[in-house]
């Protein structure tokens, strides 16, 4: 009985615990970003962003449903964290068109999670989904002069969750 009551404890130590680099990289970037390293903070958003996507792949191939759910609900946050971080950046750097990719792939990542084979995991992803789906409105708001990019990040926003499921 004992052992079952801290297990949801360790668990959470355990995202903590994997997540931690996640962290380390992000901080690291705000820092950066705010000392207008730009440079140096997309390095560090990139890496973040590279850790958490790997997170998240990993955690969704584990046959333990509940594992799936509890690592997702502190990885799908951490994942739009560091991608809007970096789009965020890619725009201090005057690349609209990285940043528009950007917002446009996580988009789509966490639109492919939400057809998940558990629909637990894709409820989590479509919830943080809807973070990435207004963060690409206000991008088209904010970006009319670039054409080419708000029709890109249009038809994205258009487009149905993918017709394959993610298994």
């Amino acid at each position: 009985m004992l052992q079952s009551e801290t297990a949801p404890n360790c668990t959470a130590e355990q995202y903590e615990h994997a997540l931690a680099p996640w962290q380390k990289a992000i901080t690291a970037g705000n820092c950066a970003f705010e000392n207008q390293s730009f440079y140096r903070a997309r390095d560090h958003y990139q890496s973040a962003l590279y850790l958490v996507s790997n997170l998240i792949a990993h955690f969704t191939h584990q046959y333990d449903r509940q594992l799936q759910e509890e690592a997702l609900m502190h990885c799908c946050p951490a994942l739009v964290v560091a991608a809007h971080n970096l789009a965020d950046c890619y725009l201090a750097m005057a690349l609209p068109h990285k940043a528009c990719e950007q917002l446009i792939a996580v988009h789509q990542q966490l639109a492919q999670l939400g057809d998940h084979a558990n629909p637990q995991v894709g409820s989590i992803a479509m919830r943080h989904g809807m973070r990435t789906r207004t963060e690409l409105m206000h991008f088209i708001a904010n970006h009319q002069t670039h054409k080419n990019l708000v029709s890109w990040a249009t038809s994205v926003l258009n487009t149905p969750h993918s017709a394959h499921p993610y298994h």
